[in-house]
């Protein structure tokens, strides 16, 4: 009697602990409206990081353009020189004649003794003449003028051109004109020539001419000098 008296105390005393731990559990739940019982409050998930955006990837440095002088000039051909800035191709306004001479390449320049202030280069087939001159006085100099005369023939677009409109030998006035709008009509001290003269900013390039005979639309030469008028005969 005493056995069955002592189970049912600890079946007794077991229901009582699990109702206590049934009634702890139930407390970390918090009833809500109605007396429902919600899970706990949870925090809520982060929002959505804010998008970066990249810079964009920074853009090449660009290489500086080749220059002619620098790629296409050709020091023995002087159909690929530039006409710019008190110079044609190598040749400058202002440098030592002989020294300048001294840099071009021997084949074709001719300086003869008994016109030692210039010096010249004929074209194939006799298409054009290239010259450059200084100051007969003395046994050297700067270069003063740089010419460039058109052969009996007149091929069209030979020669030097200038560096941005490509105007030179053969050019009309018309073309001239379009290519330098401040040019300025000359008349020569020569009868049955003039000119088409093109300022400089810079008094130390010479400036530049491009002559015209009577009966003739194309340049017949272009000059650069430091006078007043391109010489007639640079040896004369």
């Amino acid at each position: 009697m005493l056995d069955i008296r002592m189970d049912a105390s600890r079946r007794l005393a077991a229901s009582a602990g699990a109702a206590a731990w049934l009634v702890a559990l139930a407390g970390c739940a918090s009833a809500g409206p109605g007396g429902a019982t919600t899970a706990p409050a949870q925090d809520p998930p982060s929002p959505n990081p804010p998008s970066v955006t990249s810079p964009p990837p920074a853009a090449p440095t660009p290489s500086s353009a080749p220059s002619r002088a620098d790629d296409d000039e050709d020091a023995s051909d002087p159909s690929t020189w530039e006409i710019e800035d008190g110079e044609v191709g190598p040749i400058e306004i202002g440098e030592d004649f002989a020294e300048t001479l001294a840099e071009l390449p021997a084949q074709g320049w001719t300086n003869d003794p008994a016109c030692a202030w210039v010096a010249f280069w004929n074209a194939p087939a006799g298409a054009y003449t290239l010259s450059f001159a200084r100051s007969p006085q003395g046994d050297t100099g700067p270069v003063e003028a740089i010419a460039i005369e058109w052969g009996p023939a007149q091929p069209p677009r030979t020669g030097p051109r200038t560096d941005d409109s490509g105007v030179g030998l053969g050019s009309t006035r018309d073309e001239v004109l379009a290519a330098f709008p401040a040019a300025q009509a000359q008349p020569s001290t020569i009868e049955g020539r003039e000119f088409l003269r093109v300022s400089d900013d810079d008094q130390d390039d010479g400036t530049l001419f491009f002559e015209y005979v009577d009966g003739q639309d194309g340049a017949q030469s272009v000059v650069l000098t430091t006078a007043d008028e391109p010489a007639y005969e640079a040896c004369a």
